[in-house]
């Protein structure tokens, strides 16, 4: 299949709905053998349930920077490392194809050691990063709970090619501390979008969802928000509604190489920079509630 031309800003402004994946490999990787987590980006139709979606035709691509100790902690805090994402348009580098080839290394370096100055700083579109900050919650295995008395929570600061602030992304905790939610916000600090899921309950409890063509079978989508009304919005793409939702990417990224995809469906009558705000939101969510989950999502 031919690729589709970079995704530049201007390409991003023309688009409803985008596949984001991680090219990383989490399988035995937790404590000192965490390693920087970088992902591709597709457009939504070059993407078929069950595929690889690294081999699929990618035109956009992220890069982590964070330190050794940062990945170390988030083992048993997800979400807390200082951590700065860095997005590019045009096909993955090389050094990308090539990082899973080692499994049982620790990482010193802030960044995949195989990406060159040149890979770092091509084709910049954004940035998304945060400094460090509590966990969303404490993690001994498969035993969480939240942390809803510490300050600053998790968040993620979008920032455009220029350098300035587009928005952020913060993680919300509330007397419904058991239901994950976040608050899109624009760079003036106003309130854009809620990101939740469904509920149930009286609004206590998260409610899964076990329908649709691209996504798992039993999962939980983060449905945007209007952020006062909390009602979802409407896109303009192939779904109903506007969401961050969890991809079913083929057994062997579910089960081998732990490699979590997402399908960010935006909101209609969005700007590009917007959009490049939604991408920023779609990976804090990874950061905090899937990151350090193996595949639980």
């Amino acid at each position: 299949m031919e690729a589709p031309p970079p995704l530049t800003i201007d390409r991003l402004d023309e688009k409803e709905e985008l596949i984001l994946a991680q090219s990383t490999s989490q399988c035995c990787r937790c404590c000192c053998l965490q390693k920087t987590i970088n992902w591709v980006l597709s457009e939504q139709d070059n993407f078929e349930p069950g595929t690889d979606p690294f081999n699929s035709p990618n035109n956009g691509w992220i890069h982590e920077e964070s330190s050794l100790c940062g990945r170390w902690c988030s083992w048993i805090l997800p979400g807390c490392r200082e951590v700065k994402y860095v997005q590019h348009s045009g096909a993955p580098p090389d050094a990308l194809k090539a990082e899973n080839d080692d499994w049982c290394t620790v990482q010193k370096s802030v960044y995949t050691p195989e990406l060159t100055e040149e890979d770092r700083n091509a084709d910049i579109v954004g940035t998304h990063e945060k400094t460090q900050t509590c966990g969303y919650c404490f993690q001994f295995g498969d035993i969480t709970f939240p942390v809803c008395n510490c300050f600053p929570l998790p968040y993620l600061e979008t920032k455009n090619a220029s350098g300035e602030t587009v928005g952020k992304t913060v993680y919300v905790c509330d007397s419904c501390c058991f239901v994950p939610k976040y608050d899109v916000l624009d760079a003036a600090g106003d309130k854009k979008f809620r990101l939740r899921p469904d509920t149930c309950v009286a609004g206590l409890c998260v409610k899964c969802r076990c329908d649709g063509g691209k996504g798992k079978c039993c999962r939980m989508p983060f449905v945007i928000r209007d952020p006062h009304t909390h009602e979802p919005l409407t896109t303009a793409g192939n779904e109903k509604h506007a969401m961050v939702d969890v991809l079913w990417s083929g057994w062997k990224n579910e089960c081998c190489t732990m490699k979590n995809a997402y399908h960010l469906a935006f909101p209609r009558g969005l700007t590009a920079e917007e959009k490049l705000l939604l991408t920023g939101s779609g990976l804090l969510v990874d950061l905090t509630m899937f990151e350090q989950n193996d595949d639980s999502d």
